[in-house]
């Protein structure tokens, strides 16, 4: 016959008290395999790599000029503000100095 042992009940309603987590046991680690070389891990990480980028859509090379141009625009026109914003801030501290 199996008696069953009461158990109290934790705060949160687990039914889990103190009596019956002192009583769990923790199951013994088992050796596991041994870490891999590092080499090994080298390895792995370029043919993972490599897995990767053959995955990749590349831009077409019209596609990549249009990209570029709109960038070297934008720049452009953003040192030109910012070209126009230091002379006038430049002139104001002047005139403010004397």
């Amino acid at each position: 016959m199996n008696k069953k042992v009461p158990v109290k009940k934790a705060k949160d309603g687990s039914g889990e008290g103190k009596d019956a987590m002192a009583l769990k046991k923790k199951a013994p680690r088992k050796a596991g395999p041994a870490e891999p070389s590092l080499w090994n891990r080298v390895q792995t990480y370029l043919r993972e790599v490599i897995y990767e980028l053959r995955k990749v859509v590349w831009p077409s090379p019209k596609e990549t000029i249009g990209s570029t141009s709109v960038v070297v625009i934008i720049v452009i026109l953003c040192g030109i503000y910012l070209g126009f914003v230091d002379l006038l801030l430049a002139r104001f501290v002047r005139f403010l100095i004397g």
